[in-house]
């Protein structure tokens, strides 16, 4: 770099540092350190706080908006989560990471209708296997079985019995109805597309069985 071009950005660091003193703000990363800092250690109001100056200050930082939107969820305040997260989401639509918290704020605000229609629309408009197995599990946390069955197992069709995801999802629904022989069922179909999956083995041995050579079966969604 010349050094006529390093002198200029030193002076401009300098000026920058000097502005800041002088207003008595902290440097933004200075603030987004310390919020990220807060909620580490589950110091809730302090992260909310942070993240929301840096937010005011600069308005465009998705990704920060979203570590506010979290902090807000986990302090107990969903609904001023979900306008965060409404705006996160129109920047960038194909978040998951967004999405998955925007289905958590509104099913801790009880926001059940806008739920639903969110998922929903997600699942119509993009169809991956995410998708239905969000649906499918919220569909399950609010009560609508058969919607929720509905949905899960068109999570495993579209997977194609290639991961266990949706077949854990299956599993853990059918479990919550007291349907243990379709649980096992799944979990089997699970055990045979990856034997090694800890969470996999650990369900597997809740429910009384041995995972082996034999336990696994080829998933009925198979390709």
């Amino acid at each position: 770099m010349p050094r006529s071009a390093w002198n200029a950005l030193l002076a401009s660091a300098i000026v920058a540092v000097t502005l800041a003193a002088c207003t008595g703000q902290r440097p933004l990363h200075v603030v987004r350190a310390n919020a990220e800092q807060a909620a580490r250690t589950g110091q809730w109001d302090v992260a909310e706080a942070d993240f929301a100056e840096y937010v005011g200050r600069r308005p465009d930082a998705t990704d920060v908006r979203f570590q506010l939107a979290k902090a807000q969820i986990a302090g107990g305040k969903p609904r001023q989560a979900i306008e965060h997260l409404t705006v996160a989401l129109d920047v960038s639509p194909l978040n998951d990471a967004y999405l998955d918290a925007q289905a958590q704020a509104m099913f801790a605000a009880n926001e059940r209708e806008a739920l639903t229609a969110l998922l929903n629309r997600a699942a119509a408009e993009r169809g991956r296997v995410a998708d239905y197995v969000r649906l499918g599990t919220y569909a399950a946390q609010l009560g609508n079985a058969d919607e929720a069955q509905q949905a899960l197992i068109t999570a495993a069709k579209l997977d194609g019995g290639t991961t266990v995801r949706p077949q854990l999802a299956l599993a853990d629904f059918y479990g919550s109805m007291g349907a243990t022989d379709k649980q096992v069922r799944r979990l089997r179909m699970a055990y045979s597309i990856e034997p090694a999956n800890d969470d996999l083995l650990k369900k597997i041995r809740e429910v009384g069985e041995i995972p082996g050579p034999t336990f696994g079966i080829p998933p009925d969604d198979s390709r």
